[in-house]
């Protein structure tokens, strides 16, 4: 065998790193608490072996101890992912850990998102076989991850994607891609209930189409779970059902987009006893924009698995350059709207003793009364000269606190915000920009029984940034509370921080306030505790 066939020549080593460090001062403003080892830290070092037919991989990670809001059980260090990969054109075959998603990810995603503390990697096999053109079979088996060790539940699954133009090249014409698809999913784990007669097996299914065009694409996908009693979903007997579309449409200048979804019992996890962002077997994105400036994700939403029915519409549209409205180098318009509410549900059957509804019956398409988010967006980007850049943004946003961040209480309400945020960048020269951001939110509560905390009110925060490129970012910012009903309450958040970037490493020190609230990315959420300190961050690729 020649050295250009032998599928262990060649071999090149990538990975990345990252270091991220906090300091804590107790600060009883803000609700900070005293911490005992005074600084945090986590980070990770991922090494990757590879070759042409050939990966292997390990992620060395290190919680000593984890970063405040982190889950606590992920305190300690060592290997956490390790993997052995062969690729071929017609079969890949993964021993050890591996993220992996079928379809939508509506019945099975797995995946990482380090700042959350979030990781439900799969330990055990998974075979990829494409027998021809258009045609790709997954196969998987084995536990997720819970923090240092593996769940209860046993995963088997497989998903099957059919390529119709490829399998039919004829059949279809050339500016229009179609393709099918399906995917199922087994779950055992032991019944050790004294007080329920638990299922041990559990069947999910979902299947999916994807239409697209030249001007035009729709995604559809539905899914199906067998009855999954558990903690997650109060131990309901009922079995769970998700709807996901996606409709848009563009043309030059103009774009539209229409998204629908309901999802009913979904709440799905490899293990019945976990709670929170522990073991979830699959992934429900939400119908919300997501936000980057602060004011605007401060009432973040996530998808509410045990049900809920809403819908999006976005439109974006490109004004002409050398027009009146869209001046000389064009203006670009975006506007969306997404509304979320409750299901209803009839209750069939309610356990004596706890008062859990068992079962219920549920109408697909009707919407419930209750109104979990609604929001409007409304964004202008316009750039002014060939040196200064505008965005300018609206929203107006209602947000059931008692549903997405409390108990289900009435300790909160509805809260009712309009956000007005300006975001300026000046490019100085070449290598200088400075931007700014002015912010302002106006927010009040429907509720009577107001339970005390820093959020309620309304906000003004303003931030400024100098980019010295290639190598130096410059920020500071104050997010101020001046609008709280309790005056000991309207508290300055002040932060500041400076980065400085060679090649792919990237070092970023700052030292300033941290609300307490809720950080979201990509619809998954974790509580952020309030702190005061230093914060660092080392990040490198090679």
């Amino acid at each position: 065998m020649s050295s250009q066939e032998d599928p262990l020549n060649d071999f090149r080593v990538t990975g990345n790193f990252q270091l991220d460090m906090q300091s804590y001062a107790q600060d009883s403003l803000i609700g900070a608490p005293k911490v005992d080892e005074q600084v945090l830290s986590m980070g990770f070092l991922w090494l990757n072996l590879s070759s042409q037919h050939f990966n292997a991989g390990l992620r060395y990670e290190n919680y000593l101890n984890p970063i405040l809001g982190i889950d606590k059980r992920y305190q300690g260090n060592g290997i956490a992912f390790r993997f052995g990969e062969f690729t071929s054109e017609v079969i890949d075959i993964t021993a050890g850990n591996f993220y992996e998603q079928f379809g939508s990810g509506m019945i099975f995603r797995t995946y990482q998102e380090y700042a959350l503390g979030y990781d439900n990697a799969m330990d055990g096999l998974r075979v990829k076989f494409r027998p021809s053109d258009g045609i790709e079979l997954k196969g998987i088996v084995g536990k997720q991850r819970k923090f240092w060790s593996l769940g209860e539940g046993i995963l088997r699954g497989g998903d099957l994607n059919l390529n119709i133009n490829n399998i039919f090249e004829q059949l279809i014409p050339e500016d229009i891609q179609l393709s099918i698809g399906g995917s199922v999913i087994s779950k055992f784990q032991k019944d050790l209930s004294s007080k329920y007669n638990l299922p041990e097996n559990t069947l999910l299914w979902a299947s999916r189409i994807s239409l697209n065009g030249s001007s035009f694409s729709f995604d559809g996908e539905y899914g199906y779970k067998n009855p999954d009693p558990g903690s997650g979903n109060y131990f309901s007997f009922n079995p769970g059902n998700a709807l996901l579309i996606n409709a848009s449409y563009f043309t030059s200048g103009f774009g539209f987009s229409l998204n629908f979804h309901r999802n009913d019992n979904m709440d799905v996890r490899s293990d019945r006893n976990e709670l929170g962002n522990s073991l979830l077997l699959n992934f429900l994105p939400p119908l919300t924009k997501q936000h980057t400036y602060a004011l605007a994700a401060m009432y973040p939403y996530a998808t509410q698995l045990n049900g809920e029915v809403g819908f999006q519409a976005e439109a974006t549209y490109s004004i002409p350059k050398k027009t009146i409205l869209g001046g000389n180098y064009g203006t670009t318009i975006n506007l969306n709207f997404s509304q979320v509410n409750s299901i209803v549900k009839n209750i069939t059957a309610i356990d004596s003793t706890s008062g859990l509804a068992f079962t219920y019956d549920s109408p697909f398409f009707e919407f419930g009364d209750r109104i979990y988010f609604r929001e409007l967006h409304a964004e202008i980007t316009r750039k002014i000269s060939s040196d200064v850049k505008m965005i300018l943004t609206y929203l107006n946003q209602i947000y059931d606190k008692d549903i997405l961040t409390a108990d289900g209480s009435a300790k909160f309400g509805k809260v009712y915000t309009n956000i007005l945020i300006g975001d300026l960048t000046y490019k100085l020269s070449s290598d200088y920009a400075l931007r700014f951001e002015a912010q302002h939110m106006w927010a009040t509560q429907d509720s009577s029984l107001h339970e005390p905390d820093n959020q309620n009110g309304n906000w003004l925060m303003g931030l400024a940034e100098l980019t010295i490129a290639p190598q130096w970012y410059f920020s500071f910012s104050d997010m101020w509370n001046y609008g709280n009903e309790s005056e000991d309450r309207q508290i300055h958040y002040l932060t500041g921080s400076v980065t400085f970037v060679h090649d792919a490493t990237r070092f970023t020190l700052g030292f300033g306030r941290q609300r307490e609230g809720i950080i979201c990315v990509g619809g998954v959420c974790r509580q952020v505790p309030a702190s005061n300190g230093f914060f660092l961050t080392i990040s490198s690729t090679f």
